[in-house]
């Protein structure tokens, strides 16, 4: 659950990602990365910016085309603002691993109240990942930016998949995370398929996400435990 903390500790060994709430009202997640402890945004941004006053950049280059053109209006996206785009790409990756772990270990230890705000952040960030990929294979000129690497995008269906379903799974909602993980499992062997994969069942992405289908099939005679709970890694 969020705590109300001003000067905020470490994580410990057990607990790699933590959430609190500053004092200012400010929900944050906290987490390791290498030696760091890294402490970003749980909403919007990880970084708390407001690209034009918008949530992200995402949302400010969009705002500047019409639907479906790929003239904007007014000014051209310019490369700084295409490179910021790419580090908005980053952070919500990084936060999105983040989530995800913390969620697991919420989860764990019984706390699904933690556990689902992760895991909601955990899919929000693969769907908001996506669209950058979307958008960007869409608008630019070369489709060469690091944020459009097409062989990621069923890791990230994955992943958001994945999360949907746990958090359903945490919350008690067990036949509805199967069917939800079962859909994901469809639209990612789509995908898979769509890009020339020839056994997309042998896809570690697939074979994760038939590890939770499993998990969860077995619940209903009460085997499976939240501690089965995994993510997709990248």
């Amino acid at each position: 659950m969020l705590h109300e903390q001003t000067n905020v500790q470490p994580t410990t060994s057990r607990n790699r990602v933590r959430l609190f709430r500053t004092n200012d009202g400010r929900s944050m997640l906290q987490y390791q990365e290498s030696l760091s402890v890294v402490q970003v945004m749980l909403v919007g941004r990880p970084d708390g910016v407001r690209p034009g006053g918008r949530d992200s950049s995402l949302q400010y280059l969009s705002s500047r085309f019409d639907t479906d053109s790929d003239v904007p209006n007014g000014n051209p996206i310019s490369p700084q603002e295409w490179m910021e785009l790419d580090r908005e790409f980053t952070q919500f990756q990084q936060r999105r691993k983040a989530a995800a772990l913390g969620a697991v270990e919420a989860a764990s230890r019984g706390d699904t109240e933690s556990a689902s705000i992760l895991y909601r952040t955990a899919s929000e960030d693969a769907q908001h990942c996506l669209a950058i990929i979307a958008f960007a294979r869409h608008r630019h000129p070369s489709q060469q930016l690091s944020a459009a690497r097409q062989e990621v995008v069923p890791i990230l269906t994955a992943q958001k998949w994945i999360a949907q379903s746990n958090r359903r799974f945490t919350m008690g909602n067990q036949q509805d995370a199967l069917e939800t993980i079962q859909r994901g499992i469809a639209e990612v062997t789509t995908l898979l398929r769509q890009t020339g994969v020839p056994d997309p069942d042998s896809n570690a992405c697939v074979r994760d996400m038939k590890i939770v289908e499993h998990n969860y099939s077995q619940s209903t005679g009460g085997h499976a435990q939240q501690g089965n709970n995994i993510a997709v890694h990248t």
